[in-house]
């Protein structure tokens, strides 16, 4: 009788070590943290960055569900103002686009900096027939 009460013994404290586990690790996703204010970014915060992808949506939240503000096309420039990694390693950048001044995040994948002395974005190139009509025609 005494080895079923041992094994139902360690049978529960395993089981509750398990769920306390669970619950400590589930309580870090529970909340997120309060977001903050972006702030200007630190002096040594490389500048220069510019948007490498064809187009990025500039988002209202850092969220693929977020809002689209507007677009940044390939080699405008964007000021990086903030950044926020998702509980799933996913990186988003809060950025100001330049000239138009469009404020938002993007994925941080779609920007780029290039080291000193070399070009800032390779932008993709439009297929030879992109602008052309049906009829062949210059669109």
């Amino acid at each position: 009788m005494s080895a079923h009460v041992g094994r139902a013994t360690w049978a529960s404290l395993s089981l509750l070590v398990l769920v306390l586990l669970v619950v400590a690790v589930g309580t870090d996703h529970l909340s997120p943290p309060a977001e903050q204010p972006p702030g200007p970014p630190p002096p040594d915060a490389p500048r220069g960055w510019v948007v490498a992808a064809s187009a990025a949506n500039v988002r209202r939240e850092h969220s693929v569900d977020g809002t689209v503000l507007g677009l940044a096309r390939c080699g405008e420039p964007a000021e990086i103002v903030d950044t926020w990694v998702s509980p799933m390693g996913t990186r988003w950048s809060r950025i100001v686009v330049g000239p138009s001044g469009l404020t938002g995040w993007v994925l941080w994948s779609l920007l780029s900096h290039p080291a000193p002395g070399r070009a800032a974005a390779v932008c993709p190139t439009p297929p030879p027939d992109a602008g052309r009509t049906a009829a062949g025609e210059e669109g």
